[in-house]
């Protein structure tokens, strides 16, 4: 899924972001599908340092922010800078 009205967010910036719990996406297959986009992003992003957008709904809006993932923990998507973003708000990963 890609919003095009999302706005655009530095990966320092993201660090500041309020998050609201809960689960974004809507169907079991879009939630597999971005796990199985994350694992991959993750793979690049340690393995070549390829970046990806990645679209996620903090509640009161939708940012995208162009970044490498580094890690997936506990729930949460790590980037340079432990800065996380929760898994249940990211409504895409684009490479």
């Amino acid at each position: 899924m890609m919003n095009h009205d999302a706005r655009n967010i530095s990966r320092t910036d993201t660090a500041l972001l309020a998050y609201e719990s809960g689960e974004i996406l809507e169907s079991v297959r879009a939630i597999q599908r971005r796990s199985e986009a994350i694992h991959k992003a993750t793979y690049l992003g340690n393995l070549k340092h390829q970046k990806v957008r990645i679209q996620f709904n903090t509640g009161a809006d939708v940012y995208q922010v162009h970044t490498t993932i580094w890690l997936h923990y506990n729930n949460h998507i790590y980037l340079k800078g432990n800065i996380k973003v929760p898994v249940e708000r990211i409504l895409g990963i684009h490479f």
